[in-house]
C-alpha cells in the first residue's frame, strides 16, 4: 500500500522566472546559458525547499521526480534545425543535450546539492500523476525521506506559430489552443511522515484509463496537460480547504484527495 503523501512545500509559476529572482538562493550568472524550461523548474524547487525547511540540500536525504511531458521542446527544434542545416556530424551537441529529458534533472541535482534517487516521468497528460506516484515508491522502499516532485512545460515559436494557423493541430496535447501557449512550473517537496513544515495531506492519489473520450475536464491555462494538472492542484492547494480533484483528459482519469495538515 502506497503512503500518504505529507507536503511540506508547495509552489506554481505562470511564465517564467526573472533573473533577479534567483539572487536570494545562488550566483545568477551560473544560469546564463540555462533554457527557460529549467530555470523555472530550478526557481520552484528553490522556493519549496525553502517552505519545507530544506536549504542545506547536500546533507538532506532526498530525491527527485520530475514531470515533464513534452520535454525541452525549444531545444529539441534547435537540435533538429541544426541537423538539417548542417547535417548530422555537424548538429549542435548543446542543443542536443538541453533536448533530453534528464538534462533538467541533471540541472536540479546539481545546483540543489541532491543526490537521492531521481527518476524523470515523460507520459504527456499522466506525467504529473506519475510524478507523484513515483514520490510514493521512493518513500514506501524507504529510498529517502523527502521527495521533490517537479514538472515544468516549454513552449517554443514554432508550436505558437502553428497553433496560429490551425488551434487542433496539436490537440489533445494542448489545452486551451486557441489561446497563447504559456509556460508553466511547479515544485512540491513531499514526505510520507509529517514535518515541522507540513501544510497539506494528500490522502490519495490515483491514475486510471477510460474508454469515455467525450467527457473531458475543462480547463483554465494554456499549457500542456500534465502541467495543467499540477496548476490545478496548486489552485486547490491555495484554498486552504479539503477537495477532491479530478482530472479527466486523453483517456486517463487523475483523482487527489487532500485537506490542509493540522499540526499537533
Amino acid at each position: 500500500m502506497l503512503p500518504k503523501l505529507f507536503i511540506n512545500g508547495a509552489v506554481c509559476l505562470t511564465g517564467d522566472a526573472a533573473p533577479e529572482d534567483f539572487a536570494p538562493f545562488m550566483d545568477v550568472r551560473k544560469l546564463r546559458r540555462a533554457e527557460p524550461i529549467s530555470k523555472n523548474v530550478l526557481w520552484c524547487a528553490f522556493k519549496a525547499l525553502e517552505q519545507a525547511q530544506l536549504k542545506d540540500t547536500s546533507s538532506a536525504n532526498l530525491g527527485i521526480s520530475l514531470a515533464m511531458g513534452a520535454g525541452a521542446l525549444e531545444s529539441t527544434l534547435k537540435f533538429m534545425d541544426s541537423i538539417v542545416q548542417d547535417g548530422d556530424e555537424l548538429s549542435s551537441p548543446t542543443a542536443f543535450a538541453s533536448s533530453v529529458h534528464n538534462s533538467t534533472a541533471l540541472f536540479l541535482s546539481m545546483l540543489l546539492g541532491i543526490h537521492g534517487p531521481c527518476v524523470v516521468t515523460g507520459q504527456l497528460d499522466a506525467s504529473f500523476a506519475a510524478a507523484l506516484l513515483t514520490a510514493q515508491q521512493f518513500l514506501a522502499k524507504n529510498m529517502c525521506e523527502q521527495v521533490l516532485v517537479a514538472i515544468t512545460e516549454d513552449v517554443n515559436p514554432l508550436l505558437a506559430e502553428q497553433l496560429q494557423k490551425d488551434p487542433q493541430i496539436f490537440a489533445p496535447f494542448i489545452y486551451q489552443p486557441s489561446l497563447p501557449p504559456t509556460r508553466l512550473a511547479g515544485a512540491l517537496a513531499v514526505s510520507d511522515k509529517p514535518t515541522a513544515a507540513t501544510q497539506f495531506v494528500l490522502d490519495t492519489v490515483s491514475l486510471s484509463n477510460t474508454s469515455d473520450l467525450q467527457t473531458q475536464s475543462t480547463p483554465w491555462v494554456t499549457t500542456c496537460s500534465c502541467a495543467h494538472s499540477a496548476a490545478l492542484l496548486d489552485s486547490y492547494l491555495r484554498k486552504k480547504e479539503p477537495f477532491v480533484l479530478r482530472e479527466q483528459f486523453a483517456g486517463t482519469i487523475l483523482e487527489i484527495a487532500g485537506e490542509p495538515y493540522v499540526q499537533p
